[in-house]
């Protein structure tokens, strides 16, 4: 091994007393809510998403849904990727100091990071996230030098920008004459994009309840192919928004030196929260849309979504923060969180290993058949399990085993 090697091996290396017990807190929070709104997705095609179909629950089903909707769709994949670019900041520090190479080491952890995530989509679930994360992490290669009053600029641009974008296409569309040849097209293609929608959603429906894995890994391909290549261009901008704001979080301390920053705490759950909370109950009183054609009600939700979605998880990311500083009693309640946030990735990828192997239907077959509270109550049972199994695992090794094979192949050895 090459002396080069050998400081690549030591750049980013962190110890459990470098660690940031409030990350850890936070990625391992965020898995349960991760886990909560994606136990639907696991019994339902990923497209049908974009086709705003209505659900038909009543009761205490009906409560879940709405109480998901409001409380965690959005919420916890923003705070993941909030952490992303917080780690991003303190991972490239940490290298600069170390070696002459840093973005070559960040380019090798973000393309294991895409090879893990498109292993995950085509093998085990069409949901992933990774691989988008991968793709839009390397434009934060552009701003390591970036101030943080510049970066949260920039993250707040490019989280805008999908939103600017869409209402654009509706006030153009809106605007012009429904005869016009260019309203004509413009029906054509949102036709041709729900039929291939509405045929991948029935195939993939039909796999995962009763086909072969074969089939179901047809069905992910298809689904991941179409996700990705129809919104690729919002989704990398909104993903890198939140990467940047995450970036100018760490270069000012926040959620990184918490004891410093109580009345920052305060202010983030208070502008956080109340916009987040309003703009999700606004949002779960329109009616299901349609994401295929912008209409006006289309960019109404997709706007409000962006903001509840940010504000809560802000706000949540806040409230942890200033109980970490509270009683010992809260404190340790937190604490037992960590383990699971120091081994996000394995418990990510373990979650949807386990639960596809239960609903589909070349494991145990529930696909469809568990309602709203059977699900609710299984994921916070499942993530009990991994908040103790990490807390075991870590007794006995140093890093999560998925933690383990990216840094292998990160740092080659």
């Amino acid at each position: 091994m090459t002396v080069t090697d050998q400081r690549n091996m030591t750049a980013c290396s962190i110890n459990s007393s470098q660690r940031i017990e409030l990350l850890d807190i936070l990625r391992g929070f965020s898995l349960l809510g991760i886990l909560l709104m994606n136990m639907a997705f696991f019994q339902s095609p990923l497209t049908t998403t974009s086709l705003g179909v209505e659900g038909n629950e009543s009761g205490i089903d009906y409560a879940i849904a709405w109480s998901l909707f409001v409380f965690a769709e959005g919420k916890f994949y923003t705070m993941f990727s909030l952490l992303f670019g917080i780690g991003f900041v303190i991972f490239y520090d940490r290298a600069k100091q170390k070696i002459d190479t840093p973005k070559w080491l960040f380019l090798r952890r973000l393309i294991v990071l895409g090879i893990i995530g498109v292993a995950h989509a085509v093998f085990v679930w069409a949901g992933d996230i990774l691989f988008i994360y991968a793709v839009s992490g390397l434009f934060l290669l552009f701003f390591v030098r970036t101030s943080a009053s510049r970066l949260w600029k920039w993250g707040l641009f490019f989280m805008s920008l999908p939103v600017a974008l869409l209402w654009l296409s509706t006030v153009s569309v809106n605007a012009s004459d429904q005869s016009s040849e260019r309203a004509q097209q413009y029906q054509t293609d949102t036709n041709e994009m729900k039929n291939t929608l509405s045929e991948v959603a029935n195939f993939a429906d039909e796999a995962y309840s009763s086909g072969s894995y074969r089939a179901v890994t047809e069905a992910r391909i298809d689904e991941f192919g179409l996700l990705w290549s129809g919104e690729i261009l919002f989704t990398i901008s909104t993903f890198l928004g939140i990467f940047l704001l995450g970036a100018a979080f760490s270069r000012n301390g926040i959620f990184t030196s918490p004891e410093t920053q109580i009345k920052v705490y305060k202010k983030l759950l208070i502008w956080g929260g109340i916009p987040g909370i309003f703009a999700a109950l606004y949002a779960s009183a329109l009616p299901a849309t349609e994401m295929v054609f912008p209409t006006i009600n289309a960019a109404l939700l997709y706007s409000l979504m962006q903001i509840s979605a940010l504000g809560l998880c802000i706000a949540y990311m806040a409230f942890i923060a200033l109980m970490l500083g509270r009683s010992k009693n809260q404190k340790s309640i937190l604490e037992n969180m960590a383990p699971a946030g120091r081994m996000a990735l394995t418990n990510y990828l373990l979650q949807s290993l386990c639960f596809t192997t239960l609903f589909y239907g070349y494991g145990f077959g529930l696909y469809g058949e568990l309602g709203r509270l059977e699900m609710i109550l299984l994921a916070l049972a499942f993530w009990l399990c991994q908040l103790k199994l990490s807390q075991w695992w870590l007794q006995h090794f140093n890093y999560g085993p998925c933690e383990w094979l990216w840094r292998l192949a990160t740092y080659g050895r």
